[in-house]
Parts: structure tokens; sequence; C-alpha cells
């Protein structure tokens, strides 16, 4: 299990001397190209032996020095650009296609929010929708789809659901036919906007529930939350990876679902007779 705390605070604030401390020092200095060193390539760096990168690491708190470089990475990873993510992204293997690896990386993925996922956030959270009078769902740029799939599951058990996919203002005129028992759902992955943050924090200023689905505690969503659930998002490409992200997603419109379940059979009752009318399906 990884420390608490903040990984800089850890490094600015554990006792170290002679050889260690110039190792923290230059991970504090050059934390975005440490995170993506090897123990032996920092050590080199530095200009130490390995066996003192590796010690710093426990003495930080850590199992091994490559749980230090998760924590390094996740917290330098909301500030990486498209182009540093492609450049620096360890996970790609010369050796493989590339679909595989991205196969590869996505599994992992899945299997982390398997152990991971806070199961009694995932029913705070429904329980919050299916008693909301409004659900408001936000998702720009790529979480755009993300946005859209959570309106699609959950638009049949939960009355006046919306999605707003697109900063241009919709949102403030959905906000105003909210209240103190509607939920606004932020869904936001790295590169996160600037509109998004606004537009989260908006809500939670105005009384309104939130619910941030996003990647880590680190996320700028985090602290205007009531409620937070995280979904893993390590990606091969600058190609946002959201096998995990839809999975919760899923997992949640699931839950709402069960919990819906009475009201839910009629209304797909009554769909099925007009799409049956309809011929909508083949």
């Amino acid at each position: 299990m990884k420390p608490k705390g903040d990984v800089f605070e850890r490094i600015k604030t554990e006792p170290l001397t002679g050889k260690k401390r110039q190792v923290a020092k230059y991970i504090l200095d050059n934390y975005i190209e440490a995170s993506f060193l090897t123990a032996a390539q920092l050590a080199e760096r530095v200009q130490v032996s390995e066996p003192t990168v590796i010690r710093l690491a426990y003495d930080l708190g850590f199992r091994g020095y490559p749980e230090l470089k998760d924590a390094l990475q996740e917290k330098v990873q909301v500030q990486l650009t498209t182009v540093q993510r492609l450049r620096r992204n360890p996970q790609r293997v010369s050796n493989k296609s590339p679909a595989i690896q991205s196969l590869i990386a996505e599994a992992g993925n899945l299997d982390s929010l398997v152990h991971s996922v806070n199961v009694r956030e995932v029913k705070r959270v429904v329980a919050r929708l299916v008693a909301a009078d409004k659900v408001i769902i936000l998702g720009y740029k790529m979480s755009s789809v993300l946005a859209e799939y959570l309106h699609m599951a959950l638009k049949n058990s939960v009355d006046n659901t919306v999605a707003v996919t697109e900063a241009t203002g919709l949102f403030q005129e959905e906000l105003v036919f909210a209240g103190p028992q509607s939920v606004v759902v932020g869904i936001s992955f790295p590169r996160y906007t600037r509109a998004m943050i606004r537009d989260f924090r908006q809500a939670r200023e105005e009384g309104i529930r939130t619910v941030a689905i996003t990647d880590s505690e680190l996320s700028p969503l985090v602290e205007h939350a009531d409620h937070c659930l995280l979904a893993p998002c390590r990606a091969v490409s600058y190609v946002d990876a959201f096998a995990a992200a839809i999975g919760l997603l899923c997992a949640i419109a699931t839950e709402v679902s069960i919990a819906a379940e009475e009201q839910l059979i009629g209304r797909l009752a009554k769909l099925e007779e007009l799409w049956e009318e309809d011929e909508l399906f083949f």
C-alpha cells in the first residue's frame, strides 16, 4: 500500500543525508523527467549508486522504487501535454504491436479498477442519482463521449437527465433549473479542461451535489466534489484509454437500473411497444 500524503511533501520533510539527499533534490528539481527514469537511469543522472536510489524509496515509505516512480507519474500526469505523454510513455515496447500494447494496458486499467473501486462510494452515488430531481452530466473534449454514454445508460432509469458536452453556456442554462435534490456529474480525464473545472466548481458553489468521475485524487475536480469515483486511464499513446472509465460508468448505471427497477420495467415495456410500432430494430 502506498504511503499517504503528497509525495513531494514526503521528500521535503523526510530527514535525508548524504547521497540520498542529492537524489531527493534532483527529483524535486527535475520531477517530470525523474518520473520516467528507471532507478539505474536516475542513479546515473545524480552520479550515485542504484542501491542509493532504491534505499531512498524505502526511506520515503514506499515498497520499492517502482512504487515511488508511480507516485511521481501520478503527480505530474496532469501537467504533461499530449506530445509529452506520447514521447515519454514508459508502457511502449518496441517488439510488441502497438494495438496489442494498448489492449494489455486497457486490461491492466480494468484490473486496477476491479481491485480499487470504492464500492461504498458507488452505492452513495447511486442513491444520489436515484433520488435526484435533475441530473446534469458534464463531459468536454474526449470525455464528452463518456458523458453521452452515461446519459444514454441512465435516462430510462432517472427522470430529467441531460448531458452537456460543450462549454457554450448550455450548462448554466441547465443549472438554473437545478436545486438541492439535483446532481451534477463531472467526467474528466487528463488533459483536464479549464471549462470543466470552472463549471463543476460553479455547480458546487450553487449548492448542487457534485459527483466527480476522474482518474486520480490529484484531479482538479476532486476538491469540488461531494463524491468521487476513480478509474485508471494509463495509455500507450496520446489516445485516451477509457476502458476502465466505461466499465465504471456501466457499473453505476447497472446499480441505478436495479434500484429503479419497478418504474424502469414499465417504461421499457412502453418503449418496446413504440419501437415495435416504428420498426426501429432489425
